[in-house]
């Protein structure tokens, strides 16, 4: 049986090699090169760059970390492989985030589907519409990203016509990428949502966060913070703003959108539109905990009787200066208290047993008066009576 001889694939390098354009991703700059080469963005890779090239266009290539696929596309491309690496999210690792060989982007950016925030991958329709040459930016993957400054509107997350999300391995061939694969519509025509002039002080949550990570560092008391450690923060502060009830947050002028947002998320039907509104709003919080700092932080405490571990339970990868700074504000609890003696505990298991009622650490150290796993002297007589 003949057998195609496809060691020329190795020695092919790109004819043409489009102009890698300001925080282009790298699936977009891919895509257009496949266009300039008459092929789909699936055809192209799997033709010029490797056997897998199907399966390659289908994966997250903004945020896989593949050294071999970037020499290659750098060998091929006639391109300084530094300049494909700074299409990829993974340029951002150590400002943006952090990760340890993770198969699956951080909380700090954007999957390219995610029905908690968003539908599919992000853009901002007059961004497309004005550039030269349309294409799709690294900055619409973070998170902290849901509106455009330049423009002040929201961020689309699907086709105006269809509704489906934007993939770059199902878009027809065409001389540009903005036309949805589903229906083929521009996806430059895509009406988004304007924001309101009550809403322009969110703006600058998106601008300082922007200013930051290009800085690399924040400026906080009038010391230079690493932007690692305020990106961490903002997915534990985000996290607990989010997940506290009846939330208070002193001198933040949006307080009132964002009662009516939580009140219109509770109607399915109104959700789905709703989870970019909700993040700008969650965002705009963070950056607002940020101000004055410490002073908004140490209000919010206070007013949402917030503990040291509401702000560390559960969470991972937590910078040092994270917890110096919580361990001011909120002390840890003291971990001896109160002296226990064992006749307190036998009699609170005593009295659970008498109502019929499950005894256990916590139960019983709530009829004691104590924390339940904190207070040292409580947990060893506990468990001596459990044993």
């Amino acid at each position: 049986m003949y057998k195609r001889n496809r060691e020329w694939i190795t020695n092919y390098k790109f004819h043409i090699v489009p102009k890698i354009l300001p925080d282009e991703l790298l699936s977009s700059w891919l895509t257009r090169t496949a266009f300039a080469h008459g092929r789909t963005l699936s055809l192209f890779t799997t033709t010029y760059i490797k056997n897998e090239g199907a399966n390659l266009s289908r994966i997250d290539l903004d945020f896989r970390y593949d050294e071999q696929l970037f020499n290659l596309l750098s060998n091929k491309s006639q391109l300084p492989i530094s300049e494909i690496l700074k299409m990829s999210l993974r340029s951002e690792e150590g400002y943006l985030f952090t990760c340890n060989e993770c198969l699956y982007p951080p909380k700090q950016i954007r999957k390219l589907l995610d029905k908690r925030t968003h539908f599919g991958l992000m853009f901002c329709p007059v961004c497309l519409r004005t550039d030269k040459v349309p294409y799709f930016r690294k900055e619409w993957r973070h998170l902290f990203y849901n509106t455009c400054p330049k423009h002040q509107v929201y961020l689309v997350d699907r086709c105006g016509k269809c509704f489906e999300r934007v993939r770059f391995h199902k878009m027809a061939l065409n001389d540009a990428v903005i036309y949805c694969h589903n229906c083929g519509r521009d996806l430059r025509k895509t009406r988004p949502k304007k924001i309101y002039e009550t809403h322009l002080y969110a703006l600058e949550a998106i601008r300082w966060f922007e200013s930051g990570l290009k800085n690399g560092y924040f400026t906080l008391q009038g010391m230079q913070v690493h932007s690692l450690w305020i990106f961490q923060t903002y997915t534990i502060f985000y996290a607990l703003i989010k997940s506290t009830k009846d939330l208070k947050l002193r001198n933040f002028p949006l307080s009132k959108e964002y009662r009516e947002l939580q009140t219109k998320l509770q109607r399915y039907s109104s959700k789905k539109a709703s989870l970019i509104s909700e993040n700008f709003l969650l965002t705009t919080m963070v950056y607002h905990l940020f101000q004055n700092f410490p002073r908004n932080l140490h209000s919010f405490i206070i007013d949402n009787n917030l503990t040291h571990r509401d702000f560390t339970h559960g969470f991972k990868n937590v910078p040092f200066w994270y917890l110096k700074t919580i361990e001011e504000l909120v002390p840890v609890q003291n971990k001896t208290g109160r002296d226990i003696s064992e006749s307190e505990v036998v009699g609170a298991i005593n009295y659970l047993k008498k109502r019929n009622q499950k005894v256990t650490q916590e139960s019983v150290a709530h009829v004691v008066g104590c924390h339940f796993s904190i207070h040292k002297g409580f947990v060893k007589i506990y468990q001596r009576q459990a044993d």
